[in-house]
């Protein structure tokens, strides 16, 4: 009898302990949805059954048109999502400074994790500003466009690929084309070496990239650990890098510096960068991996993810694709290329890649850590958001919302046309990169090896969107951490040289 009781008892302390904050929003007056013990709200957290993008996307759904703000449950640790960009500009822009950090600030084994521990992603208050004031300058326009001619050689790699390999019949998988050349392009650029992407069956560097950002089960579950229950934070610490990855990567990086120093090879890159700011800065071998890995990781997943929606959704299009073809043609020069001034004056092309993003937004969620307690305010309503405390920005579902966008599941670059872009960008509808101080350091590179890959694409090949690509609807990979569609984006290419 007593161990039935003993039993009962712990039950009851457990459901007590789990559903402690059930009410935390309802005594505040914020409305939220009824969350369930264990899975709060946003069940797939921890199921992993669905990406947590659908999750948000039915409270956003629910929720929008009654309240700027809603409060929800994450197993049982209160959050809380933005729904009204007025908000969300409050959030990322003008009170900043009380949400200056990442949420995954202080989650990573700094021990274990070194290198991805001096990532400014991860980093928090004067830490984070002292790092990205470093690396800010490594994507100056000069510094890009002496870049370019490097990514405009990868370019003409990948459509020597594609032309080899269309001629098997086979499809490709936009995803991995993509991945393919931002790897070239990245590798090139930071440490002066060739990926051979294009030419071997399994490069090394592909692969280690692979293992850079590949999430795992374990991964996930550390993460929905901590989110969920904020003491555990002081006891887990998690490890984003394998070990072999971070030895690669280091190893790659002494190799590309010996070599530059014995040869005495000026190369106007970011490893060039880097080698100025040890110069200047005397910062460490350490500081150093760390920023070419921050530059490598940046630089190859989000861009990769952008190309091959781009390159998906000019392909279920062809007018645009036609038009777009048309343009780039116009801008070339007698040698069929097109050098940095033309490539960012191809107006269309800007217009179709952000279209791209408006509707494939690489991170689909952006969240912040409140830093200072403070009060948030729209249309009458207040919620006091205590120091700690996890807001959410749904980026994609604001991008869907067609009070912001006409027919919003709809591919229309033209929605982009008359500087409005700026519009949008102010009112923050539309953040494929983020907004305010925190916004994503690789911007200006990403549109740049983006747009070069799109272009060179679309004037050699005519494409379209094979049987095997699963996109009725296209769903979310709930075993990913960004936008990347199960079953891949696979797509047939005709080269246009054909005789």
């Amino acid at each position: 009898m007593i161990f039935i009781f003993l039993i009962l008892a712990i039950v009851v302390l457990v459901y007590v302990y789990l559903t402690w904050n059930f009410d935390y929003w309802s005594k505040r007056g914020v409305p939220s949805p009824k969350a369930k013990i264990l899975f709060g709200d946003l069940p797939n957290g921890l199921t992993r059954k669905k990406h947590i993008a659908y999750d948000i996307q039915a409270i956003y759904d629910d929720f929008k048109a009654k309240t700027p703000f809603v409060g929800i449950i994450q197993t049982r640790d209160p959050r809380l999502l933005i729904l009204e960009p007025e908000v969300v500009k409050d959030v990322l822009i003008r009170k900043f400074n009380n949400f200056r950090n990442s949420e995954f600030t202080d989650m990573i084994d700094t021990e274990q994790d070194p290198l991805f521990a001096q990532n400014p992603f991860f980093l928090k208050d004067d830490e984070w500003k002292e790092k990205r004031a470093e690396i800010t300058p490594a994507f100056t326009t000069n510094r890009l466009k002496a870049l370019y001619p490097l990514i405009q050689d990868v370019s003409v790699r990948m459509v020597k690929y594609i032309n080899d390999e269309s001629k098997k019949s086979d499809p490709f998988d936009a995803r991995e084309l993509s991945a393919k050349f931002t790897t070239d392009v990245v590798s090139n650029c930071i440490f002066g070496v060739d990926a051979e992407s294009f030419t071997k069956e399994k490069p090394e560097i592909r692969e280690m990239g692979r293992k850079l950002l590949a999430p795992s089960a374990t991964l996930f579950f550390k993460i929905f650990l901590v989110e969920s229950f904020k003491f555990l934070k002081k006891f887990i610490k998690i490890q984003f890098m394998q070990a072999e990855v971070k030895e690669f990567f280091v190893n790659l990086m002494q190799q590309a510096l010996k070599y530059r120093e014995e040869k005495n090879v000026q190369r106007e890159d970011f490893l060039d960068y880097i080698i100025q700011l040890r110069n200047k800065k005397h910062i460490s071998e350490l500081e150093m991996a760390s920023h070419t890995i921050s530059f490598f990781s940046d630089g190859f997943e989000t861009s990769s993810i952008a190309i091959s929606h781009a390159l998906y959704e000019l392909a279920k299009n062809k007018r645009v694709q036609d038009k777009l073809r048309d343009e780039v043609n116009k801008h070339c020069d007698d040698n069929g290329l097109l050098n940095f001034e033309t490539l960012n004056d191809i107006s269309y092309l800007d217009q179709v890649f952000h279209e791209a993003l408006r509707l494939h937004p690489p991170a689909v969620i952006t969240s912040r850590m409140c830093s200072e307690t403070v009060d948030l305010e729209h249309d009458g309503k207040k919620v006091t958001v205590d120091k700690g405390m996890n807001v959410y920005i749904p980026i994609i579902h604001m991008h869907y919302d067609s009070e912001y966008f006409l027919e919003p599941k709809s591919f229309q670059p033209e929605r982009f046309d008359d500087g409005v872009m700026k519009d949008y960008l102010d009112r923050c509808v539309f953040m494929p990169f983020g907004a305010g101080p925190r916004i994503c350091l690789g911007m200006r590179f990403a549109l740049l090896q983006s747009k070069a890959a799109i272009a060179a694409i679309v004037r050699n090949f005519e494409f379209s969107v094979n049987e095997k690509t699963q996109d009725n609807p296209l769903i979310i990979d709930p075993k990913e951490f960004l936008n990347i569609k199960i079953g891949g984006l696979w797509l047939n290419f005709k080269p246009l040289n054909e005789e």
